[in-house]
């Protein structure tokens, strides 16, 4: 095999894995009732990132996206987690997870950033605090997706009525459904 086909399937292989939508662990091994490194200060310690996401149809990958931990902008500290999906087939989530322990918690909050503010919806919150599916993975569907983060510009707090018990996952992310290229940031992420 002539090296530069050698390189590009090396190339490939890395892509097909960058893009997989399934977790193969919940991000962390001894879960409790707080979230681990909830303010991203610890880049991504204590998190897995997930996506589901639809197909590029001229790549046949799954469509780019990113998540990465900034400095700017954030809610509180010096970090915050930022998300970027290549939104064009209108479609598609990507989250942070790790397991946790629900006994005593009723709810999830959480800080979400939009640059800016507009009438049409092109990303909502993606909220999950329950169970492990028993596949191992979470789907779109399986997240709230009720709350619109460009119903305002700057940072808004959230907070969820967690309705579990025993141990899960808790997942934090967004969902396109605009068709467009968007990054959105959340900080701040706890269980009480």
């Amino acid at each position: 095999m002539n090296r530069r086909r050698y390189l590009a399937a090396c190339g490939a292989s890395l892509a097909a894995l960058a893009g997989c939508n399934a977790p193969v662990d919940d991000g962390t091994t001894d879960p409790s009732g707080q979230v681990v490194n909830p303010g991203f200060e610890s880049g991504l310690r204590g998190w897995l990132i997930g996506r589901h996401l639809p197909t590029d149809p001229n790549t046949g990958l799954p469509v780019e996206s990113a998540a990465r931990v900034v400095d700017d902008p954030v809610a509180s500290g010096d970090a915050a987690l930022q998300f970027f999906i290549n939104g064009l087939q209108d479609d598609g989530v990507i989250w942070a997870q790790q397991a946790a322990r629900f006994d005593e918690v009723s709810t999830l909050s959480v800080s979400v950033h939009s640059p800016e503010e507009s009438f049409n919806t092109i990303t909502k919150l993606a909220v999950y605090a329950g169970p492990r599916p028993e596949r191992g993975w979470l789907r779109e569907e399986e997240f709230d997706t009720e709350r619109a983060i460009e119903d305002r510009a700057g940072w808004s707090r959230y907070e969820y009525e967690v309705d579990a018990e025993d141990v899960g996952i808790v997942a934090v992310g967004i969902s396109v459904v605009w068709e467009t290229e968007v990054a959105r940031t959340i900080d701040d992420v706890t269980l009480s």
